[in-house]
């Protein structure tokens, strides 16, 4: 707790430190951190050899695109080799959620550890969270116990699935009051449809929602703040990086924890300019024991360079359409993002408690839908306009259902791409 505290104080600062010297901060610790994977690695020292790679000249960000980028199927099979040769012996597993269909597990060290943990608290805690908050959170991974310093009264929360009734939801809010919800989007979607539905409001009503794991969609956020009355915040992080971008009340972009991370945007390989979408990379820069240099999280944003009227100094991400592999297919070969469809659906979002549009073929899309409490008739070709609006041409079918299935690890996925051809 005592490393975390500090490293915690220090990211909060880091907020609001001058540009230049944040920068002159992230140039060192890449220098450091190439450095050390290439010397110490065994995956990097052989991958670098092999692209003919020098490292020993390397000089920080102007030279990374020389650095090929790596991905998830290479440090699997890398294994052990992955891990620097210096590790220290204690050290902490960290398992992705496989929500992409490929499952990673990798080693950290316990110093790493310390700063991960201050890593995911700061957004919430820069954005309204007080430290002696109670936060109702609905995770895919409840935990039994909850760590001591709850015993104080400090960082206190309390956890049900995200897959709970939200009857119970409603019934463990009224009892315990809790200051903060946190969870799923889709999680938080089914209980402020539940909320609307039967009139029933959260008492006391929550002062901030945060949402994580999932892309949250525009008619998710406005429905969350019609049922809850707080503001939404967003964040964005992946188990391989932790928190890594994050949404205040000023603004809709994410702010980048450039302390923490080097992030490019970038398509066929190359960085792509300010305000095109391309696919995230990122370097972690405190992870020694296994590094994470050039990392792609196959995720697609965009990068802003209009600073946030809060006054943070860290720059933003202006939007993240979900995975490079989540792309709907054109009849011409190309992909575009499917969040632009579902923003449209957004007009429906009193009809429908959930949805999922599947798209089946080149051409051809299925809507799931669990009907709320006022879905009519009229709904299904509604959703069917809206999708030709969208995609001219298409071949639209709705099919309602008593539930959508989650990923294996409990996330939802609004959209389902056509499967790729290995």
């Amino acid at each position: 707790m005592g490393r975390r505290a500090l490293y915690l104080a220090q990211m909060m600062r880091n907020e609001h430190r001058p540009p230049g010297r944040l920068a002159a901060g992230q140039e060192r610790r890449l220098r450091a951190v190439v450095r050390h994977a290439s010397q110490r690695v065994l995956f990097y020292r052989r991958l670098y050899a092999d692209h003919g790679l020098d490292t020993g000249n390397f000089s920080g960000l102007k030279d990374l695109t020389s650095l090929p980028i790596i991905d998830k199927q290479l440090l699997r099979a890398a294994g052990s080799s992955a891990e620097s040769l210096d590790a220290a012996p204690a050290r902490v597993t960290i398992r992705t959620s496989g929500s992409s269909g490929t499952p990673f597990e990798f080693r950290i060290d316990r110093d790493y550890d310390a700063w991960r943990k201050a890593q995911y608290l700061r957004p919430y805690l820069t954005n309204g969270r007080r430290m002696t908050d109670l936060v109702l959170r609905l995770t895919a991974s409840p935990r039994a116990s909850l760590p001591w310093f709850t015993t104080l009264g400090l960082l206190r929360e309390t956890h049900m699935s995200c897959a709970a009734d939200p009857a119970e939801v409603v019934e463990r809010w009224q009892r315990q009051a809790p200051d903060a919800l946190q969870g799923y989007p889709s999680s938080l979607r089914a209980l402020a449809h539940h909320c609307l539905e039967r009139g029933i409001s959260l008492h006391p009503a929550p002062r901030r929602v945060f949402t994580d794991s999932e892309l949250l969609t525009p008619d998710t956020r406005w429905l969350l703040q019609r049922a809850f009355g707080a503001p939404v915040i967003d964040v964005y992080g992946t188990y391989e990086t932790d928190n890594i971008a994050y949404q205040c009340e000023r603004g809709g972009g994410y702010h980048v924890a450039l302390d923490c991370v080097v992030l490019e945007v970038v398509r066929n390989g190359w960085p792509v300019p300010p305000g095109d979408a391309g696919e995230l990379v990122v370097t972690v820069l405190q992870n020694w024991t296994t590094p994470l240099v050039r990392y792609n999280l196959n995720d697609i944003v965009a990068l802003d360079t209009s600073p946030c009227p809060c006054g943070r100094t860290f720059p933003l991400l202006r939007v993240i359409e979900g995975r490079a592999s989540d792309q709907i297919q054109l009849p011409d070969g190309s992909e575009r993002s499917a969040l632009g469809l579902l923003v449209h659906l957004k007009e429906l979002v009193r009809f429908l408690n959930e949805y999922q549009v599947v798209q089946t073929s080149i051409g051809g899309f299925e809507v799931r839908v669990v009907p709320s409490a006022v879905f009519d008739a009229d709904t299904p070709r509604r959703i069917e306009q809206i999708v030709l609006a969208d995609l001219p041409g298409s071949h639209v079918r709705v099919v309602t259902v008593p539930a959508i299935a989650r990923a294996p690890s409990g996330k939802f996925q609004a959209f389902l791409a056509l499967a790729r051809d290995p």
